[in-house]
């Protein structure tokens, strides 16, 4: 059965500014400097553990590497909540109704932690929508993306065949998990002016800049 899969945030919610505010602030406090736009590149889409490792230059123990993401992830969601960026992208409650409505079957896969998968889902009211215990969240037992391993468990968990998912994505890391993953169609959610360097991957079937995209209801 086809299944409807998508990424949380930067595709269902615009908060990378937000990630990249946090980052920022915690590689300062972390290693005396910040990140350059090329380094962020290298974040975007992947586990909090592997960052934590790339940022600092060695392997952390799990315990550690909890440690410091949870850190970072508690500036951010002190932004959110202080930025009052508290709405989903345009277009997605309608669409999310749209597929409901249908029947079809969906899920999430994201690479955040537990305590920001219970933030979003109280703070958006998500269960309107997925299974809570479906969804797919690093919780560390999955290689991260670009392996294709949470969109295959998101497919699974709601009883659908990995091969016909359709993957909404927004990071060149994320889509490239979604290809890996042999997705039926790759959807990209572009976040800032990158539409043209989304569709340069060369990964996706079209991108989108919200959810009003008529194309969308046409899968």
């Amino acid at each position: 059965m086809q299944s409807f899969i998508f990424d949380f945030n930067g595709t269902l919610f615009s908060d990378s500014s937000l990630h990249e505010r946090a980052w920022q602030e915690f590689i300062f406090e972390l290693i005396g400097r910040k990140f350059s736009k090329e380094e962020f590149d290298q974040i975007h889409g992947r586990t909090n553990h592997l960052n934590m490792e790339a940022i600092l230059g060695e392997k952390l123990s799990k315990e550690k590497a909890n440690q410091l993401s949870e850190k970072k992830e508690a500036i951010y969601r002190d932004l959110v909540l202080k930025e009052q960026q508290t709405q989903l992208i345009e277009g997605v409650t309608d669409y999310l109704d749209f597929l409901k409505n249908k029947q079809q079957l969906m899920n999430i896969a994201t690479v955040s932690p537990k305590v920001n998968l219970d933030f979003y889902f109280e703070l958006f009211q998500l269960d309107r929508w997925f299974d809570y215990h479906h969804v797919v969240y690093n919780d560390g037992t999955l290689a991260s993306k670009p392996a294709p391993d949470f969109y295959i468990q998101a497919a699974l968990n709601v009883g659908a065949d990995p091969r016909q998912m359709v993957i909404f994505e927004d990071s060149p890391i994320g889509l490239q998990g979604a290809y890996n993953a042999q997705a039926n169609k790759i959807i990209a959610v572009a976040t800032g002016d990158n539409h043209k360097k989304l569709e340069g991957t060369g990964l996706v079937d079209f991108v989108i800049d919200d959810f009003t995209e008529a194309r969308i209801r046409e899968i």
